[in-house]
């Protein structure tokens, strides 16, 4: 079975929706909390299950609440070699259609109970129920492992992989013979009762004489051990020396490729933010396409309409006068048509006239506009050029503000600190060297009345008062230290000034932000100077209009003065724009006449003049026929003349009422930006996204090259490697020295004696013991034969399966991996470097990643032939870390290769280690 497309309507919060899903890999369907992604599975679920007519509470829990309307579900899917497009509709209108499209091109159609019998059946022949939800995963069930023992697809797949299965005995049989073993044997295989006692005398006696035996050879043995463990000790040694420069080689590889994985994040990062952006920008677009479309539309419709009424009222009024005069308007209208044919072409040429007029007007508004731009370009260029710093200086500047506020911090902490105070008449005198008396402020040579000052001393401080008393205050070693290092950092920063030119590092600040500014203000200068030269010069088409207008050369025009630029001023620093001459050469408007500005109106009133004389002359000619009918029909037609006028104003004032709203929502959204900064900014947008997926590729090319993924996992494997070498050397040592210490010890008095007692003693006891030894034999013989037939059968069921749980487990936890199944064909334990442990014993996360890779192993065998059905995942992921995260996600890649994976989530991150996914965004 594969799923092509789902259309919901009127389903829970879903009004409609379609969804097209592709036939193979792997598609993840992302959308908020609450926008129905899960509805797309329960309605496949329920269009299926339920008839149209039922009435059971989850068909009624599906129609929006408040809402008296009918949830309706349409499925396209292929099923059994059949192309299947059902549609049902609940609860009102009920409806239920089904096409069925053979493999040899038939089509059949079935409506009502009979379509939903029909589908019903072919759901349920070509659908195994127990597979089908094994392979489901709804919300909040992802961490539940599938029992797919009654699954019969699988069974069928696992079978065809493994040989025909083997039955087991028959119970009474299996009984009996388990009834006889037990005599003898333990459950676990251990000898028991009067077996087990001889089989102990046995032992001890065999044990006695093997010791006396082994003991003869045991010197001879262990020289020949010492020897070969010497070797193998050196052998071993050298082994493990080259592993551990190989192990140093990839811990090398491996600090040179997290460099490219780090900016690789990186770039994926700003990735999502670049095509955020572009889906706001595009919205933007989309939605002034549509106001602008409105406009367009309602504008068209309110001058049709306007039209239809004006025509409308002029028809009735003279379907009027034609009742009273009819038979001598027919000469009257002769007249009049000849008349306002001429009256037409009068104002056919005043127009043309007045719109050339506008056409100059509008134009010489456009260079004014250009005049006014090009001072803006070369404004924000000189500001650019007047600029001395960028961000680097600026960051510069920072660190060395930075390290004068520590150096004088360390100061005062590591220098004594001297308060000088005046408190008589005598004069006090300073001086000294390496005195702060903090920040800028000067020391003081002398103190007046009552003066005090607070002195930090690195160097040498002597206070004096003349002809009485002398004191000196000497700082420590470390004082010049500290004091260099003050030093040091304020001539750093005052080199940084002087070389940004300014005072101080906000002024730097304030002047990087400036140039910001000016470099937008240049960027957007120079798009509208492309834009009004788009169609030309404007010069050209003005020279000609006036030349068809014929004005008089030789009297120039004033031309227009151009706009001021805004002044953004900072403190203490230059203007961010001063004022520029427009350039000279950009429009020569010498020997130009130009006439008096055109009333806005004049046109408007020409044009309603053009249209009212068109409108007589098409009256007169009517009027022409009309006047031979008769009076009786005139009076008729001038009362539905009358109505439909009537009518016509109704729905042009509805007209103009939507026109005006429309223009409204436009001008509203206009104030937020402009109709040609969307495109501009969605243009942006694009190249933005396109630039840093361009990046993206070549740094994946840079990661491939280096093979920086694998670089972890072959790290590990050679440590792991380097782990057991170690240990085995390790262990040979103990063994050589346990050896040597036994040759040290050894002895061989008594030995040959000791052997002959014990061989006699041995002699007797087996041979009491081997009867009891046949009997046993024979039970477990039988025993066994039996159990493994059982055990067989078991066996071919649930080694393909546990096969490929291992094979795609391993991709995601290493090659230790390995999983133990039930007799229900569920994981009961799975062993990860070496700890076995129960499902219910593993993290949530654990228990989450081995149900999807259970479900995907299941997926693999049965992937092609009837039984194969989609994967679906909804919300899952949820408890795994980001490095689980990134070989699931490659995981369920592959899983789409085999077949269809459909994944729901409202947290697209989780996922974006797929590879070649399918993306479909749900919007609410």
């Amino acid at each position: 079975m594969r799923l092509h497309r789902l259309t919901l309507r009127n389903f829970r919060g879903v009004k409609d929706r379609t969804v097209d899903l592709p036939g193979i890999g792997t598609t993840v369907i992302v959308g908020d909390n609450e926008v129905g992604k899960s509805s797309l599975v329960e309605a496949f679920a329920l269009v299926f299950d339920f008839p149209d007519d039922s009435k059971s509470t989850r068909i009624r829990d599906i129609q929006p609440v408040g809402q008296d309307v009918a949830p309706e579900v349409t499925v396209e899917l292929t099923l059994g070699g059949r192309e299947l497009t059902y549609t049902k509709r609940w609860l009102k209108n009920r409806s239920t259609e089904l096409s069925v499209v053979e493999p040899d091109g038939r089509r059949q159609t079935f409506t009502g109970r009979e379509a939903h019998n029909e589908a019903e059946r072919l759901f349920a022949e070509n659908v195994d129920p127990v597979l089908w939800q094994t392979l489901m995963v709804g919300q909040g069930q992802s961490l539940v492992l599938p029992t797919p023992a009654d699954a019969e697809p699988l069974i069928t797949a696992v079978t065809a992989e493994s040989g025909t299965p083997v039955d087991g005995a028959s119970m009474p049989l299996v009984t009996a013979v388990e009834h006889e073993y037990l005599r003898y044997w333990t459950r676990g295989g251990r000898p028991t009762g009067d077996f087990a006692k001889s089989a102990q005398h046995v032992a001890a006696a065999e044990l006695a004489a093997e010791q006396a035996l082994k003991a003869m050879d045991e010197v001879l043995t262990d020289i020949r051990r010492a020897e070969r463990l010497a070797l193998d000790l050196a052998d071993l040694s050298g082994r493990l020396d080259e592993h551990l420069e190989s192990v140093e080689g990839l811990r090398e590889k491996k600090k040179a490729t997290d460099e490219i994985l780090l900016r690789r994040d990186s770039i994926r990062s700003r990735a999502e933010t670049a095509r955020a952006r572009l889906e706001n920008h595009t919205r933007t677009r989309l939605e002034r396409e549509r106001l602008l479309a409105d406009v367009e539309r309602f504008t068209k419709a309110d001058a049709e309409l306007a039209e239809r009424w004006k025509h409308a009222d002029q028809t009735a009024r003279k379907a009027a006068e034609t009742v009273h005069a009819a038979e001598a308007a027919l000469a009257e209208v002769v007249e009049l048509r000849d008349e306002r044919r001429g009256e037409v072409q009068d104002v056919e040429r005043l127009v043309s006239s007045l719109m050339d007029r506008a056409e100059l007007g509008r134009l010489l508004g456009q260079q004014s506009e250009l005049v006014d731009v090009r001072a803006r370009i070369a404004a924000a260029g000189a500001v650019l050029d007047a600029i001395s710093v960028d961000d680097a200086l600026v960051n510069a500047l920072e660190d060395a503000r930075a390290k004068v506020v520590e150096a004088r911090a360390a100061l005062a902490a590591g220098v004594p600190e001297v308060s000088v105070r005046r408190l008589g008449g005598e004069a006090v005198e300073l001086s000294g060297t390496g005195l702060d008396a903090g920040g800028s402020a000067k020391v003081p040579s002398s103190l007046g009345e009552d003066g005090a000052v607070e002195l930090l001393v690195s160097g040498e401080l002597v206070v004096g008062v003349p002809g009485a008393v002398e004191v000196r205050v000497r700082a420590g070693g470390e004082a010049a230290t500290l004091r260099a290092a003050v030093d040091e950092a304020v001539r750093r920063e005052k080199d940084l000034l002087k070389k940004a030119r300014v005072k101080d590092l906000p002024a730097a600040r304030e002047l990087l932000r400036k140039g910001d500014l000016a470099s937008a203000e240049l960027q957007e200068a120079r798009r509208t100077e492309r834009s009004l030269t788009a169609g030309g010069d404007p010069a050209e088409r003005i020279a000609l209009l006036t030349s068809r207008l014929g004005f008089v050369e030789g009297e120039p025009v004033e031309e227009p003065a151009p706009k001021q630029v805004a002044d953004v001023s900072v403190p203490g620093q230059m203007s961010l724009f001063e004022q520029f001459e427009p350039d000279e050469n950009a429009f020569d408007f010498e020997d130009l006449e130009i006439p008096e500005p055109m009333d806005v109106g004049e046109l408007a009133v020409a044009q309603r003049r053009l249209e009212n004389a068109r409108s007589g002359l098409a009256e007169a000619e009517a009027l022409l026929a009309d006047a031979e009918y008769a009076a009786a029909q005139a009076r008729k037609a001038a009362d539905e003349d009358r109505s439909e006028a009537q009518q016509a104003r109704a729905r042009a004032e509805l007209a103009g009422e939507r026109l005006a709203a429309a223009v409204e929502a436009l001008e509203a959204a206009r104030e937020l930006l402009a109709d040609d900064d969307v495109e501009g900014a969605e243009v942006e947008a694009t190249a933005e996204v396109e630039a840093v997926l361009e990046e993206l590729t070549a740094v994946q090319e840079q990661v491939d090259a280096a093979g920086a993924d694998r670089v972890a996992g072959e790290l590990a494997d050679a440590l792991a490697v380097a782990t057991r070498l170690q240990g085995e050397r390790d262990a040979l040592r103990d063994s050589l020295r346990t050896t040597e210490g036994r040759l040290e010890q050894s002895g061989r008095d008594g030995l040959a004696t000791r052997r002959d007692t014990a061989d006699l003693d041995l002699a007797a006891i087996r041979s009491e013991h081997e009867s009891l030894k046949r009997r046993a034999d024979a039970a477990r013989r039988v025993y066994e034969t039996l159990g493994r037939h059982r055990a067989e059968a078991q066996t071919k069921y649930s080694e393909p399966l546990q096969t490929r749980i291992e094979a795609l487990g391993r991709s995601v936890y290493g090659p230790s991996f390995r999983v133990w199944l039930d007799d229900d064909l569920a994981v009961a334990e799975r062993e990860l470097d070496g700890a076995r442990l129960r499902v219910e014993a593993l993290s949530t996360g654990a228990q989450e990643q081995l149900a999807i890779i259970t479900r995907l192993a299941i997926s693999h065998l049965v992937s092609t032939g009837e039984g194969s059905v989609p994967i679906i995942f909804d919300d899952a992921l949820g408890w795994s870390d980001k490095a689980r995260l990134r070989d699931m996600g490659a995981l369920l890649g592959r899983a789409g290769d085999h077949g269809q994976v459909i994944i729901l989530t409202c947290m697209p991150d989780r996922y974006e280690y797929v590879p070649r996914a399918t993306y479909i965004k749900l919007e609410s």
